[in-house]
């Protein structure tokens, strides 16, 4: 039990118990730590626990050893009079100086030593530090204490529903610890003051926090200085993504356009093209061209469905087209589809910028408007035998709205948002591509793969979906999440 004794005699003792202890495991714990740690309770001792704390905060604990000592520290602590200081990291710049701010939502704490550190999350981009000070009759629990943040839209650091994690740290941990008691002996009528330090993951949390803000503002900078773009003072609070400032983002070792019209291209997205790449090249080394002579053979054609910017596509071809292949190489076609003429836009506007110096009559690409919900009935794509199908649907779930200061809210809404619970475009899709098995439609050949992006935790029902189709492969992300899915079609389907 990972518990330190800071003070004890033999009425009462104060001790320190690390996050993750609840109070009752310490409490079932403390005959093995108090009065010699026998395990043992003595003859006319009783242990318990006086103050609260959630089994996620450090801090102090105050324990008496007698009925007697129990009756006169609840006495203390019900009327006020055991002073205990909680020390929280908590999101954005609390506004400690605003009147306004205090008249309406009226803390039933006192605060103080309030410091701001620099951060990448949020829209004030701060995190605050500050005292907790509970010291009267209607003190609340440590659960309260984060209800009250919540709910003046500063949620403490952490990962529970009453906290809020960082941007850029995942940590589980709860930025929050009882670092001071300050009560009288029952017995001895003497002022008993006890204080920790605050543990080691706070000063760590602010560090990398200040860490990671200034390399992205130093990034940020970097980028408009390239384009000559002022830098102005507000940068720090500004949230509107760099790429939509600069109309262009890099993805792929390639800049793209983008625009308001299309999304940001994210490195996550990057695995599908790895994926299409390496599928082509393993093609190409084991012969599978070699003497193929009708069209429809000697060809490599994808089908990228929601192109937006059109990076996907275009970071495939530019691969492709750019390396000198000694040996016999096919036909290599993609089609973007897109609902959104203005995406589209970009989408040539990008492909003339990367594939012109190695095609000459643009007869390796074309940019449609199209939807890819409604392939069977879209006659442009019938009968073309894809090889890929690659589709980077929208997901996010309509119903779950975006917190105010995300950049994700710059973005086009109908690239982001998705029905139930964001599986509703890898519904439609493989819907639409039952229809046209069942039509003999030919969009596909029988050894095509569709390569999918998909969101974080969602790859086990998005394979439910394709039925009739095999996962036959699944690569994860950074974080370990499964973020692209191979499917081949079933020949028992």
């Amino acid at each position: 039990m990972p518990v330190a004794i800071i003070l004890e005699d033999e009425y009462l003792a104060v001790i320190c118990k690390n996050a993750g202890v609840s109070i009752r495991n310490l409490q079932e714990a403390l005959s093995f730590v108090l009065d010699g740690g026998s395990g043992l309770v003595k003859e006319g001792k009783e242990y318990t626990c006086i103050n609260q704390t959630q089994r996620a905060v450090n801090g102090l604990i105050i324990v008496s050893k007698t009925r007697e000592i129990k009756t006169k520290l609840m006495t203390l602590l019900k009327s006020g009079s055991i002073r205990q200081s909680y020390r929280v990291l908590c999101h954005g710049k609390f506004p400690l100086d605003d009147e306004t701010f205090f008249h309406n939502h009226t803390p039933p704490f006192a605060l103080q030593n309030v410091t701001f550190t620099r951060s990448t999350s949020g829209k004030e981009k701060y995190i605050t530090t500050l005292d907790i000070i509970l010291n009267n009759s209607s003190a609340i629990s440590s659960a309260g204490i984060q209800e009250y943040f919540i709910q003046v839209h500063h949620p403490i650091v952490g990962s529970n529903s009453r906290s809020k994690e960082l941007k850029s740290c995942k940590d589980k941990s709860l930025m929050m610890a009882l670092l001071e008691v300050t009560f009288s002996h029952p017995i001895t009528s003497e002022e008993i003051k006890v204080t920790i330090n605050e543990p080691k993951k706070f000063e760590k949390v602010r560090q990398r926090e200040l860490k990671f803000f200034e390399q992205k503002k130093n990034e940020t900078i970097k980028e408009l200085q390239r384009y000559g773009i002022e830098i102005t003072d507000q940068l720090d609070s500004e949230i509107i993504p760099t790429a939509y400032i600069t109309g262009e983002k890099e993805f792929f070792k390639l800049r793209f356009f983008v625009s308001k019209d299309t999304m940001v291209p994210r490195p996550s997205t990057e695995y599908l093209v790895r994926e299409i790449i390496d599928l082509y090249l393993n093609k190409l080394d084991s012969g599978f061209w070699k003497d193929r002579g009708n069209d429809d053979d000697n060809m490599f054609s994808i089908l990228d469905c929601g192109t937006g910017s059109g990076c996907i596509l275009i970071s495939v071809l530019h691969c492709i087209l750019s390396q000198k292949v000694q040996t016999i190489s096919p036909h290599v076609f993609g089609l973007g589809l897109d609902i959104n003429s203005s995406a589209l836009e970009i989408a040539r506007k990008n492909a003339e910028r990367h594939l012109k110096l190695f095609v000459s009559d643009n007869n390796n690409y074309d940019f449609q408007k199209g939807d890819f919900t409604s392939l069977h009935n879209y006659g442009l794509v019938h009968n073309k035998h894809f090889d890929i199908l690659v589709c980077n649907p929208p997901y996010l779930d309509i119903a779950r709205s975006l917190p105010n200061d995300d950049v994700r809210n710059f973005e086009p809404p109908e690239a982001l948002f998705a029905e139930e619970s964001g599986y509703k475009f890898y519904r439609l899709l493989y819907e639409s591509l039952e229809h046209s098995y069942i039509k003999k439609l030919d969009i596909l050949k029988e050894d095509s793969l569709i390569i999918l992006e998909v969101g974080n935790k969602m790859a086990e029902k998005v394979k439910k979906i394709f039925t009739g189709w095999e996962c036959i492969k699944a690569i994860r992300d950074h974080q370990g999440f499964e973020r692209c899915l191979i499917f081949i079609r079933n020949s028992s389907k």
